[in-house]
């Protein structure tokens, strides 16, 4: 695969980065890392009330463009979520996220096309840390993740496309709630083709 961009979230954001819905009080830049504070919201359904969504444009969709980042969270209220989003509006998008549901911890592909969202399918994860990639085959796309860095990757599910427009793609994180203060690392994002 070839490279087209990597963010390495030193002291400042490269060019083209645009917020949704942006809380930026809940957002820093580290040494290598963006701290996302996880903030109450979710864009599940008619919510629609999530925040700091970190966007970018994606010239061309070639079959085998690669989204990926490292997640390192600690999700615990039902819901509560960081990973990969491709983005048409709060009503269209593809996510793949490490993810609390139901007590456990879940690596969860699931879409919103015009408002109907669908989950399709999670894998159980017990990992703290999490290397997400969203990849094009075709008009379907695939979630896979790995533990560790020279692991296999194993994949989670595929599904079409939700448009055919090209979506902004990124990172997020919610469904915290407001009482509660928890960040999300992430790391080493980059696009591949």
């Amino acid at each position: 695969m070839t490279l087209i961009f990597r963010e390495k979230f030193e002291k400042k954001l490269e060019d083209s980065w645009e917020w949704v819905h942006e809380e930026p009080s809940a957002w820093k830049i580290g040494t290598g890392v963006l701290h996302l504070r996880t903030l109450p919201g979710s864009l599940w359904a008619d919510m629609n009330n999530a925040h700091n969504f970190l966007l970018r444009p994606v010239t061309e969709f070639p079959t085998g463009l690669t989204t990926r980042v490292t997640v390192k969270n600690y999700p615990v209220e039902m819901g509560e979520q960081a990973g990969l989003i491709w983005y048409h509006d709060d009503d269209n998008y593809l996510k793949f996220v490490k993810e609390s549901l139901e007590g456990e911890e879940w690596i969860v592909l699931a879409r919103e096309a015009d408002g109907q969202p669908k989950l399709i399918n999670k894998v159980g994860i017990a990992a703290e840390n999490a290397e997400l990639q969203l990849v094009l085959k075709g008009d379907t796309v695939a979630g896979q993740f790995r533990i560790s860095p020279d692991g296999e990757w194993q994949t989670v599910g595929e599904c079409p496309l939700v448009t055919a427009a090209v979506p902004k793609v990124g990172v997020f994180t919610h469904g915290c709630p407001a009482d509660v203060e928890r960040w999300v690392e992430l790391t080493n994002f980059s696009i591949l083709v």
